[in-house]
């Protein structure tokens, strides 16, 4: 299966005058953060769908909720294997950043892949 590419907040990706399309662990790769920047409730069809981290920008965070919030959404992928650990890793950077590491096994392949992001 294949989607369009797209990243959240950002146009359409273009490639070869029409749309570019993803699949594989690049298309799981931008659901995961489209769903992870989703802020819950948004999603008319599917009122759980999401976690709204960009909401948390200059709030207080507590490591252990943000970790539990971003691994149940994780987990909820199709493209995420459910019988694998979804391992997340929130620290701060020197510049008062937050940064988020994700690991997750592709359920196709069977592959450990990471998503790292700071906001």
């Amino acid at each position: 299966m294949s989607s369009v590419g797209h990243f959240y907040g950002g146009d359409l990706l273009l490639a070869d005058g029409g749309l570019a399309v993803v699949s594989g662990s690049e298309e799981i790769r931008q659901r995961l953060l489209r769903r992870l920047l989703t802020n819950v409730g948004d999603y008319l069809w599917q009122l759980d769908y999401g976690v709204g981290l960009q909401g948390m920008i200059g709030n207080v965070i507590v490591p252990s909720t943000m970790q539990a919030e971003i691994r149940v959404q994780v987990q909820k992928d199709a493209g995420v294997d459910p019988y694998s650990p979804v391992e997340v890793e929130i620290s701060s950077g020197s510049d008062g950043m937050c940064l988020c590491k994700i690991s997750y096994v592709d359920a196709e392949t069977g592959q450990q892949q990471t998503l790292d992001f700071s906001s």
